[in-house]
């Protein structure tokens, strides 16, 4: 048996042995395959990137009213008897009792009733100041709603603290800052009223604030060009993914339950045309492409060549002239 008989056999003995084989109705993932998918687009990933960020700067710079956040500190206190520290601290009992305290404070902050009284009473305040001439920071009266004026406010407490921060939200920085000093000091004289304690300590006033809380530049755009890469880079995997194309033996193999015989490389450059000789059989001279060698019936090895040399036209050109 010749060698190319062999060859033949075993590969369809492969074949068949292949082909008799349970079918998995599974597709694999090459990570490498997808990893270089990624590697040959990174440019076009830093790109869709940029593009994200790019465009969320300028939403966020033109397109979105920044809002400012103005907050206050209040620290509750106590009507319990003793002198100086002792008579303005929580007693023990009121300690265990502070967390339904800031409860109750936070409903009354937000209640209907005390915010449209604050409402009313910088609407008043600053009807008297334009009335006296007297510069206001409000550049006009509240036109709010209790409902559109309830989700201003935020009223939070310091884990493990006796604290009541109240926050207002607002695009003008100093109408914030009023809102939350105001309603302040308007709510601790009601829960003096109200809950029987003494008047809670005011102990940090609202300031206006110099940047916006809301929404972060830096942020934004961060997300903006994370978020960019990786819809990109999902793209490129999906492609890769959903490519069927055969590219290597083992596509072959693996799809088609066939082995390969041989692989047959092309080398890059200009293809010749041209006379190639060898020694690989008996079928003569051939005429064919690239740098391939064809058979001459001599069996000795010849490059191929499509022009002679000079010597040897020379030769050729002397023996003629002898004959």
């Amino acid at each position: 048996m010749d060698q190319n008989q062999y060859q033949y056999d075993t590969a369809l003995a492969k074949r068949n042995a292949a082909a008799s084989a349970p079918v998995e109705d599974t597709q694999e993932i090459d990570l490498l395959m997808l990893f270089n998918a990624l590697r040959r687009h990174i440019l076009v990933i830093i790109a869709v990137a940029l593009v994200f960020a790019l465009v969320a700067g300028i939403v966020v710079q033109f397109f979105i009213t920044p809002l400012y956040e103005a907050t206050t500190s209040t620290y509750l206190v106590s009507t319990s008897g003793g002198t100086g520290l002792a008579q303005q601290l929580l007693s023990a009992a009121d300690l265990s009792l502070s967390n339904s305290i800031i409860g109750d404070y936070s409903d009354i902050i937000k209640s209907r009733t005390v915010l449209e009284a604050v409402i009313n009473k910088m609407n008043a305040d600053y009807d008297a100041q334009v009335a006296a001439g007297v510069p206001t920071t409000m550049k006009e009266r509240l036109d709010y709603e209790y409902e559109e004026f309830y989700s201003k406010i935020e009223v939070t407490n310091p884990t493990d603290t006796h604290i009541i921060k109240i926050t207002v939200t607002d695009a003008d920085p100093l109408l914030a800052r009023d809102i939350a000093n105001t309603l302040t000091y308007y709510v601790v004289d009601r829960l003096a009223d109200i809950m029987g304690i003494s008047v809670p300590n005011v102990y940090d006033q609202a300031v206006a604030p110099d940047s916006p809380s809301y929404p972060s530049l830096t942020k934004t755009v961060v997300i903006a060009f994370v978020l960019g890469a990786v819809i990109a880079a999902g793209v490129i995997i999906f492609i890769a993914v959903m490519d069927t194309t055969v590219k290597t033996a083992e596509d072959i193999e693996n799809r088609c339950g066939m082995v390969t015989l041989t692989k047959v490389y092309y080398e890059g450059g200009k293809k010749k045309k041209g006379y190639g000789y060898g020694g690989y059989g008996s079928y003569g001279y051939g005429y064919g492409y690239g740098y391939g060698y064809y058979g001459r019936g001599d069996g000795k090895h010849h490059s191929g060549s499509d022009k002679k040399s000079k010597s040897e036209k020379e030769s050729e050109s002397d023996g003629g002239a002898k004959k």
